[in-house]
């Protein structure tokens, strides 16, 4: 068995390979969503069986049809992979867009111009080899400097890091060290650039289910720690998070104080104007005092109309001089868009911790208050005393 014959074979294995891994995927999003990110990288593995399939062709096609048509199948394919697998992250934004946009019309001008004035196979193989770099390089940055990047994304841009520099490898062996290197090639390099690329087809394929479940986990966490109307804590991360607080408190004895808020007649609200209008109050509120609290302040929503606000560090004066601070922002707040003004009324409790200080209890105090401020007349605090 020849050289010839190892290359003829790895791209028997790339068009079964890219031709499995386009029905694995999709049956495996078959019972899924049927998302965009998928869906394009589905379409890429078959744009890149098609580009395997078309090396084949070139003895029985015209060279100067199946040349062109194979270096647009596999940048197409390329990009298609990579956009899907930024997309998937998140990070296929406008200039992500114009960069490959660039790159796509460059790329065409460039085999026009080497097929019309420069048709020797080592320039077609330089040419195709840093486009393809640079199809890599931008993917390889953004999910290299990305701070919230994940260890399998920072993986996968040391992986794209590494064909880009194989990449540029190959086309310096096609410019300088064979002169005659066409794709087909029998050397050293052509062969290390089929292993490189069936490496790539596998770890891409691995990456990209990876990823794909990884931000499946994230919205599910997402949607498990805040609520879904007002984009604030859900009840049960607001609770996890407390506790955590409350050992804090402990350790380092400061003051920690539990908020409950409740917005006053707030079933009127439903009643008079529908569950729409009072999505909209409870959105409004929501903000109204997410903006009035500091980024360490706790804020959830732990019932229907009811919210809850963690304040750590501030006494039972200071505590409660918060505590009016945003009955009165509830109050004084522009209601534009809305069908009618609401007020809040607040039950705080507040205390220097002990390991025998638990927050069930502290809860019920604080809910007890809020039962006071009800009594009182509505739109007011009451502090557990």
């Amino acid at each position: 068995m020849n050289f010839q014959l190892d290359i003829t074979t790895l791209l028997y294995l790339f068009i079964f390979g890219n031709l499995f891994i386009a029905l694995l995927v999709t049956f495996y999003r078959f019972h899924f969503p049927k998302d965009i990110a998928s869906c394009v990288f589905i379409a890429a593995k078959w744009v890149q069986v098609l580009y395997w399939s078309s090396i084949l062709l070139w003895d029985v096609i015209p060279r100067f049809i199946g040349i062109p048509l194979s270096n647009g199948l596999i940048l197409v394919g390329g990009f298609m992979e990579i956009a899907a697998l930024l997309m998937m992250m998140g990070m296929f934004g406008q200039r992500v867009k114009l960069y490959y946009l660039v790159l796509i019309v460059g790329s065409i001008i460039s085999f026009c111009m080497i097929a019309l004035f420069f048709n020797r196979p080592n320039f077609r193989v330089a040419s195709t080899s840093l486009w393809s770099m640079f199809f890599v390089i931008l993917p390889a940055y953004l999910l290299t400097s990305n701070k919230e990047r994940t260890p399998l994304q920072s993986m996968l841009g040391f992986v794209f890091y590494a064909f880009g520099l194989s990449m540029l490898g190959r086309a310096f062996a096609a410019l300088f060290l064979e002169p005659g290197m066409g794709a087909l090639s029998a050397n050293t390099a052509q062969y290390l650039y089929y292993l490189g690329m069936f490496f790539l087809l596998i770890v891409g394929t691995a990456a990209f289910i990876l990823l794909s479940n990884e931000h499946s986990y994230k919205k599910l966490k997402k949607m498990a720690t805040y609520d879904t109307l007002t984009g604030i804590l859900s009840r049960r991360a607001f609770l996890l998070e407390a506790e955590v607080k409350l050992t804090l408190a402990v350790r380092k004895q400061e003051y920690y104080s539990l908020l409950l808020l409740d917005l006053d007649h707030f079933k009127e609200v439903n009643d008079t104007y529908g569950h729409d209008k009072g999505d909209k109050v409870l959105q409004d509120f929501a903000f109204t005092i997410e903006s009035s609290l500091g980024n360490d302040d706790l804020f959830g929503r732990v019932g229907g109309e009811e919210f809850a606000v963690l304040l750590y560090g501030l006494n039972e004066e200071d505590s409660g001089r918060k505590a009016e601070q945003l009955r009165t922002a509830v109050m004084d707040a522009p209601k534009l868009n809305l069908p009618c003004g609401y007020t809040v009324s607040i039950g705080v409790i507040t205390v220097l911790p002990t390991p025998r200080t638990f927050f069930n209890m502290l809860y019920k105090l604080s809910d007890r208050a809020l039962y006071q401020a009800k009594q009182q007349g509505r739109n007011c605090v009451v502090i557990s005393r």
